[in-house]
């Protein structure tokens, strides 16, 4: 169970999370016990052990002395923290429900931030929005297209002074680093990426929190469908034909 830099341990934790996402244990199921487990796994119980309190950690399971290790509801119990696991399994399919529901979160969250942002703004945040505003408006390249939109979100949310979406923010950077190959591969037009942009400029400039939730709000809603659509016409395409 060797791979990359993770411990045995979290190779360990990462099989048993996905096993939990997937269903494959339901919420109440009761995990085998840990000299069990080490020896299906082939390891030993400590790294059981480690792997457990990991999961612990991520409220997956409960441990209760003397009744065995439960499996708990993660919709109940989990936090953002399995995201990544829900909207891409192991063997690396893209499940659409859980990224349009990740989608919609983040159209909720955005509208509310620009909006902050409108009415916070300080000139110093007007004058870094504009200039990542500028920068889009003139690249077509789309993987720097999409870092360029991350840091248009992150400057709203420096302008928001709240630190909460920064945190947000801080996850989805390396979500986007560990994906951005895919994300490239997904047919998706520069222009329908910074459309509306410059509304968003002008309604903060004008301190406008209505209208810059009301564009950012729009903004996503069809972005939303559209990127949704890409990642299935990417799920649903063809492999290219090989060639001799």
């Amino acid at each position: 169970m060797a791979s990359g830099k993770q411990t045995l341990a979290g190779q360990v934790a990462l099989k048993l999370k996905r096993d939990i996402l997937s269903g494959a244990y339901a919420p109440g199921d009761k995990l085998r016990p840990e000299l069990a487990l080490a020896a299906e796994l082939k390891v030993n119980r400590f790294t059981v052990r480690e792997a457990m309190n990991k999961l612990e950690q991520l409220h997956l399971i409960e441990r209760n002395a003397g009744a065995g290790t439960v499996v708990l509801d993660y919709a109940d119990h989990a936090s953002v923290d399995v995201i990544e696991d829900l909207v891409m399994s192991d063997s690396g399919v893209v499940d659409t429900k859980v990224l349009a529901d990740l989608l919609e979160s983040a159209r909720i969250l955005s509208a509310e931030i620009a909006s902050l942002a409108a009415e916070r703004r300080r000139e110093e945040h007007l004058r870094r929005i504009e200039s990542t505003v500028g920068k889009m408006r003139s690249e077509n390249n789309l993987s720097r297209l999409l870092w360029l939109d991350f840091e248009f979100n992150w400057e709203l949310a420096v302008a928001s002074q709240n630190i909460v979406p920064r945190l947000f923010l801080n996850t989805v950077r390396g979500l986007l680093k560990k994906y951005m190959h895919l994300l490239e591969t997904l047919w998706i037009s520069p222009g329908s990426i910074t459309e509306g942009y410059e509304h968003v400029v002008d309604a903060i400039r004008d301190r406008d929190p209505e209208r810059a939730r009301s564009l950012v709000k729009w903004i996503w809603t069809s972005r939303h469908q559209r990127f949704v659509e890409a990642v299935q016409e990417r799920l649903t395409r063809p492999p290219p034909a090989e060639t001799a």
